[in-house]
């Protein structure tokens, strides 16, 4: 038996129409009569307000119903070095990677499509950046922002491209884009608890520091995997060739700092890699536990020594000082006399009350013991 099928399509929707599983049209706005033997008919409805077709019949359409494909849809098709920006009514819509095929709903909206190469051009251009900012993960761009006082390495497909100036960037992931950020700023690397032998076989740590500033960010971010574990490593090296050849006494004593010709060769090896090296210090010296203890008992011997030795040369003086004042006193009573006045003088400074009897003459006499 003959039926018939009524189809009713509102202005923001679009009908796909199929008998038994096979394509036959698709309805635009507008009411349809359709023959539908045996109840076979079947239909699926989108609504262009969603302006991206979601169907699984995309390829289908392109490649064998290219009329009704060109009636209902605008494409945005990339190739394999290609995206695809999407402007819906004059607004950033989407990005479409690579080798994709979209199929937009023509209707009441406008659609643009604009492809970039990004082979050619593989930085997004700055009017696009901000908006593409707006969309995410799903702008299928890397944004970058290089600071102040630093410089960028631009790697796309693992290759350096060129040296990027403080400021934010966009490339297109496609690429594979990476930024290395090398300071340009004076810096400080601190080389600590390095371990060596002196010559007489005791084990120091030491502790060493440089001040570098980078001068060239393409040789020091190219010519070596890693510029700071480059001067690290000749740090140590300039350290152990100055102070393997001497021994604890003489570090000790001659407060060794890095030679200036072990300093000049690490210097010229970082110039060559774009880095400038400014001073190379000494900072500190760490003897073990019990050479310090050693350390500490031989200088507490000798200040012990050095101060026996003064109070010798005190004592010799102090006792030179008696012999000579005896001998004056021998030949000399006035001097006596002035003794035993200084004397009666110590010894009155400590009493409190003094009566004295019979003169100061019998004071003298009893005070001091008759000669």
């Amino acid at each position: 038996m003959l039926l018939w099928k009524r189809i009713a399509v509102g202005d923001n929707e679009r009908v796909l129409v199929f008998n038994r599983n096979r394509f036959l049209t698709i309805l635009g706005p507008g009411e349809y009569v359709l023959s539908n033997w045996l109840r076979s008919l079947r239909e699926e409805r989108y609504s262009v307000n969603s302006p991206v077709f979601a169907g699984e019949w995309t390829d289908y359409l392109m490649k064998e119903r290219p009329e009704i494909a060109a009636r209902h849809f605008a494409v945005a098709e990339t190739g394999d070095a290609q995206v695809a920006i999407v402007f819906v009514d004059g607004k950033l819509f989407r990005v479409i990677p690579p080798g994709t095929r979209v199929l937009f709903w023509k209707g009441f909206r406008e659609m643009t499509v604009e492809l970039v190469d990004v082979m050619e051009k593989p930085e997004v251009d700055k009017d696009r950046t901000l908006a593409l900012m707006k969309l995410g993960r799903e702008s299928l761009v890397m944004f970058t922002a290089v600071d102040e006082n630093k410089a960028g390495l631009l790697y796309l497909d693992n290759r350096f491209v060129r040296v990027l100036e403080p400021g934010t960037h966009a490339f297109w992931s496609v690429r594979a884009p990476r930024v290395e950020a090398i300071d340009l700023r004076r810096q400080t690397l601190e080389v600590t608890g390095q371990e060596l032998l002196t010559r007489d076989k005791v084990t120091i740590r030491v502790n060493i520091t440089a001040e570098y500033k980078v001068r060239d960010p393409l040789k020091a971010g190219t010519e070596v995997k890693n510029f700071t574990e480059t001067l690290y490593r000749l740090l140590q090296l300039a350290v152990r060739q100055t102070l393997g050849k001497r021994t604890l006494d003489e570090i000790l004593a001659e407060k060794v700092d890095v030679e200036e010709r072990q300093a000049a060769e690490v210097r010229e090896q970082m110039a060559a890699i774009g880095v400038e090296v400014g001073v190379i210090a000494l900072k500190d010296i760490i003897l073990p536990g019990e050479i310090r203890e050693i350390l500490n008992q031989v200088v507490a011997a000798e200040k012990q020594a050095q101060a026996n030795l003064i109070r010798r040369r005190e004592e010799t003086a102090a006792t030179r000082s008696l012999l000579n004042t005896a001998n004056l006193m021998k030949d000399n009573p006035v001097l006596v006399r002035l003794k035993e006045l200084e004397t009666l003088e110590r010894l009155t400074e400590k009493v409190g009350h003094l009566t004295v009897h019979g003169g100061f003459e019998t004071l003298l006499t009893r005070l001091l013991p008759p000669e």
